[in-house]
């Protein structure tokens, strides 16, 4: 088992890695977990969404995270910070995305909260930013309760998404 990059009181948060390619590929099949997105993800998409994923731990130093319960270790889903451009400017984006059966008991809030501490703590980030579909109001709770307001409407891949930000707190001079 790898190295857990950050816990919580109730999920482990680690990098993603080939044994995730099952779980990715039947999150990415589920019509309703992906009715935001442009569409589902067959396997070679999901394979290459992983390889993409790994690559930026690399490049960036940071990537999206598998989510497993702390206690069990049953697969939840993903989560972590994405490098975006937005209209032009570098960002870093808190993305979220679990399996249905864990949707409604606050693991997403609670594995953002810890994606926020790391990028201010841990990389010394000064921004973070989620996208989020308008229609997506469970996404804007959960960006919402990890401290983001709504900053501004781009369009991205043919639709229209929310920028929410957050500035790090005192940031150093």
């Amino acid at each position: 088992m790898m190295t857990a990059v950050r816990t919580t009181e109730r999920l482990r948060l680690r990098p993603l890695d080939d044994t995730d390619l099952p779980h990715l590929y039947a999150m990415f099949q589920d019509p309703l977990v992906m009715r935001y997105y442009p569409g589902l993800k067959n396997m070679d998409e999901t394979r290459r969404w992983l390889e993409w994923v790994q690559e930026q731990y690399v490049q960036v130093g940071y990537g999206l995270w598998a989510v497993e319960l702390l206690h069990g270790g049953e697969w939840v889903g993903q989560i972590g910070l994405i490098p975006q451009l937005v209209e032009g400017v570098r960002e870093t984006e808190i993305g979220y995305l679990l399996r249905r059966e864990y949707w409604h008991r606050g693991f997403a809030t609670e594995a953002a909260i810890a994606c926020r501490e790391h990028g201010f703590e841990t990389l010394g980030l000064s921004r973070l930013i989620s996208l989020i579909r308008p229609e997506n109001e469970p996404s804007i709770r959960v960006a919402q309760r990890v401290g983001m307001t709504p900053e501004r409407i781009v369009r991205r891949k043919q639709y229209d998404h929310w920028v929410y930000s957050i500035a790090r707190p005192n940031p150093p001079a």
